[in-house]
């Protein structure tokens, strides 16, 4: 069970996403994790972004870490505290809806971005089936 800490800690992800999003939105870059990483990538000559990295930032399951989150906001031309500070008390945080991944949850995700688009496909049409069987 988490506690209120890690409770605040997720709605972080979740707001430096809402963040990024708007930022990205606002610099007319689209919102893929392919997109943003290769535009990053055309950016800096020393650091890359991987696009299953990018779509961890994009849902909010992670944020990046702090020499990261420096240069993200360096390459959008922002401060990186307003990426990340939030300005909500930790009452208001705990009255918005949210949710949680557990640990089985976010190694089945990282081991699905890891895998090779031929791959996703495979999986997404299982999901499919058992949704659509699931319907019946």
């Amino acid at each position: 069970m988490p506690n209120h800490l890690d409770q605040i800690r997720l709605n972080g992800s979740a707001y430096f996403a809402k963040q990024l999003i708007s930022v990205l939105q606002s610099k007319n870059i689209e919102i893929s994790p392919t997109a943003v990483s290769r535009a990053f990538n055309n950016y800096s000559q020393f650091t890359t972004f991987k696009p299953h990295t990018v779509i961890k930032w994009l849902l909010g399951i992670s944020k990046p870490r702090s020499e990261t989150l420096l240069l993200l906001a360096e390459w959008l031309n922002v401060e990186p505290q307003d990426l990340l500070s939030d300005t909500q008390t930790p009452k208001e945080l705990k009255s918005k809806a949210s949710f949680e991944f557990g640990y089985t949850d976010q190694d089945v995700i990282s081991k699905y971005l890891a895998m090779t688009d031929k791959e996703k496909i495979t999986i997404r049409l299982v999901i499919d089936a058992i949704a659509e069987k699931q319907r019946c």
